[in-house]
């Protein structure tokens, strides 16, 4: 019985899904719709049966009774009326009175009777010419038999003796009349009790109609109800079990499963919908290994990269924890690799790279992990080397050899010959008690100790390269919020002449640590200079001396002192470096000949071109120049000459010695003999001692800074000293 169900309930529901969803539902919606227009209809239909019944009742029965009862009602008028006319009954108490009753009450009743009787013939004619069951139609000729007896045999008869007044005949008539009236009255009541009986018939067969409708709406709407229910079961499954299926698809792929069977069973949206999805997942499938390398391996290279080191790292890590086993990892960093990138191309470099990581795989066990960090750095760990450290490191040191050999061998690139070199730096591990990321930081420290020792160089990690970094890294970070945290503070160091006369001073940096107290500018200036740090703070240095300067020029005692301000190499360079200057000079307003900028020979030389633009269009504005340090860089006579400088430094290097040293003495007399034919003045840093300042005033440097006079402090203390050297 269910089986011939179950296959008309598939067969529909293949059916819709070559449907449309947007037909499927204006078919659902528009059989709804003729549903409704149904059981309107029949519920219109069943109204309009009982509405018939209810009216057949009214008209084809109720009248009629209403016409027989208005009949027997003037029938039993008359006997009354000819009764009172009689004198037997009171017509208003229905009493007996004394028999009096003249001609003209005896005449207007037989008038009366007269009347009804015309009116109880025009209702039986009206009753009798309507449709009449059989039945009815026996009834009602008993009836009129019965009546026109009692009419024509007694009644009429009983009139005429009334208006005749012949009470006696009257009487005799009138006892006639009542007894046919009695014989009559029987019929009258079996005709409206058929009436009666007729009515109730009809009033029921309308209820029945009604219920019946009513039956029949109720079983159309339930049917309409369970056939609604079950196209919309079968709509939905149709939609919702495909969409079920596409849901379950997709979290397959989600999950990496592009091998899932995906049925395609119509041409509906949905079915559209699953063919595009098996399209989709056969493109997943086929490029899966193309996104995993490209997710775990190096486009370049083909190596893996640092996502998949890291797995592999912290896999050999978990395995020596549980074999006792040492590992080793090996950080390389090719050398002047940016060079060749820069002079010969980026297709170049990146031959380059392919090639060393082929030599780097090739000089490895299978077992063995190389990966490229990025750049020009690679990675290798070795796994499983041996229980004992010292084997182990002599394992790991000897690959690492084999590594650099191999990177050492020449390279043809674009078809010319190319040498290339490696600095490696290595770390052996053993369990976990190293992290990965603190595994991966030692042996990049090593690998910088390498390049730092000269290049193409293996180097161990040293925890003490380690601890030094981590100081610098600490210095790096304190040092940037030193000067918003006013850490600084202005030391100077008098200069003098050789009449003993104060000339000024040079600005020096100091940085006092809350920690560590007086921090020394060779201990942080070279940090400051590599992280840009040192921008801000030279320019807040230039505008503490230049605020100075315009205090001092309000004392007569101070207000011929000259500052001397350090720039250092990455202040100079900058392309703003001379706006910077001005606007210092502007906002303060100090006389900028009493400013002296200091620059190395090194910064002066780096850009010759730029550095004399520089110099001269900030001499225009009355700033003077002194070279420090001189001696002990590379400048040349040629460009010399052609710096705008005032003054050279001589370095504390050469005044040392310069009273024992014959050859210091020289340079010295040299560096002095040459300032002065150039017309460039020339002060000596260094002096210690007054020999030192005996013999360079002998050979012509009049103008001195050093210990002798006194070291860097601060201004207070310089300007006690400055006041009483004046004084002296």
């Amino acid at each position: 019985m269910f089986r011939p169900l179950k296959q008309f309930h598939f067969f529909i529901t293949r059916l819709l899904l070559n449907v449309n969803i947007g037909v499927r539902l204006l078919m659902l919606m528009g059989l709804a719709a003729f549903v409704a227009l149904l059981l309107a209809w029949a519920g219109i239909q069943g109204l309009g049966a009982s509405k018939e019944s209810l009216r057949s009742v009214y008209e084809d029965r109720m009248l009629p009774v209403q016409h027989l009862a208005k009949i027997a009602s003037l029938m039993l008028d008359n006997r009354v009326l000819l009764l009172a006319a009689l004198g037997e009954v009171s017509v208003s108490t229905g009493q007996h009175p004394a028999l009096l009753m003249n001609s003209m009450a005896s005449s207007a009743a037989a008038d009366t009777i007269e009347k009804n009787i015309e009116t109880i013939n025009s209702l039986w004619h009206h009753y009798t010419s309507s449709a009449l069951t059989p039945a009815e139609r026996t009834l009602a000729n008993r009836f009129a038999e019965s009546r026109g007896t009692y009419v024509k045999a007694a009644l009429l008869p009983a009139v005429m003796a009334l208006r005749a007044n012949h009470y006696d005949v009257a009487k005799m008539q009138a006892a006639r009349a009542l007894e046919l009236y009695d014989l009559a009255r029987p019929d009258a009541q079996a005709l409206s009790q058929f009436q009666f009986d007729t009515a109730r018939e009809a009033y029921a067969e309308g209820i029945r109609r009604f219920e019946l409708t009513r039956l029949l709406a109720l079983g159309a709407l339930g049917v309409a109800i369970l056939i609604m229910s079950w196209l919309g079961l079968i709509l939905t499954a149709s939609i919702v079990n495909p969409l079920q299926q596409v849901i379950a698809i997709f979290r397959r792929i989600s999950n990496g499963q592009y091998d899932s069977v995906i049925p395609v069973e119509g041409r509906d949206e949905i079915s559209k919908v699953m063919l595009a999805l098996g399209e989709m997942q056969t493109r997943l499938g086929v490029n899966e290994k193309a996104i995993h390398r490209l997710a775990f391996y190096d486009p370049l290279t083909n190596l893996p990269n640092r996502r998949l080191l890291r797995d592999r790292l912290q896999r050999a890590l978990a395995v020596s924890t549980r074999n006792r086993l040492y590992g080793a990892v090996l950080m390389i960093d090719l050398d002047n690799f940016k060079s060749i990138n820069d002079s010969r191309g980026h297709e170049v470099g990146d031959t380059l790279l392919i090639e060393t990581a082929r030599r780097i795989q090739s000089c490895v066990r299978q077992s063995d992990t190389v990966a490229r960090l990025g750049g020009d750095e690679f990675v290798v760990m070795l796994a499983d080397l041996n229980p004992d450290e010292a084997q182990a490191a002599l394992q790991a040191e000897g690959a690492g050899a084999k590594i650099l050999a191999a990177i050492n061998q020449p390279c043809l690139l674009a078809n010319q010959l190319h040498h290339s070199s490696a600095s490696m730096g290595l770390c052996l591990f053993l369990g976990e008690n190293t992290s990965l990321d603190d595994l991966l930081k030692h042996a990049d420290i090593s690998m910088y100790q390498a390049k730092s020792s000269g290049r193409n160089a293996l180097r161990f990690y040293d925890p003490q390269v380690q601890a030094s970094l981590e100081t610098h890294i600490a210095l790096e970070s304190e040092l940037r919020s030193a000067l918003p945290n006013h850490q600084f503070q202005l030391y100077y160091q008098i200069q003098m002449d050789n009449l003993h006369g104060v000339l000024g001073a040079e600005v020096l940096l100091r940085w006092e640590h809350p920690q560590h107290g007086l921090v020394l500018p060779h201990q942080f200036i070279p940090t400051a200079e590599e992280t840009g740090v040192i921008l801000p703070i030279g320019e807040w240095v230039l505008r503490k001396a230049c605020e100075q300067l315009k205090e001092w020029e309000i004392d007569p005692a101070t207000e011929g002192f000259m500052l001397s301000v350090n720039v250092s190499a990455r202040q100079f360079r900058q392309p703003d470096f001379v706006d910077v200057v001005c606007k210092v000079l502007a906002q303060t307003g100090i006389n900028p000949q009493r400013l002296k900028l200091e620059l190395t020979e090194s910064l002066v030389l780096h850009n010759i071109v730029d550095t004399i633009d520089k110099m001269k269009t900030l001499n225009q504005h009355g700033i003077h120049f002194s070279m420090d340090d001189f001696g002990t860089g590379y400048s040349s006579l040629a460009h010399l000459t052609s710096l705008p400088i005032q003054q050279l430094k001589i370095d504390r290097s050469f005044v040392r010695n310069i009273v024992t040293n014959d050859r210091d003495a020289v340079i010295v007399q040299t560096i002095i003999g040459m300032a002065n034919n150039l017309g460039v003045a020339v002060i000596a840093e260094g002096v210690e001692t007054e020999e030192q300042r005996t013999c360079l005033e002998q050979f012509g440097c009049l103008t001195y800074q050093g210990y002798l006079w006194g070291k860097p402090m601060p201004l207070r203390e310089f300007e006690e000293l400055a006041l009483q050297a004046s004084t002296a």
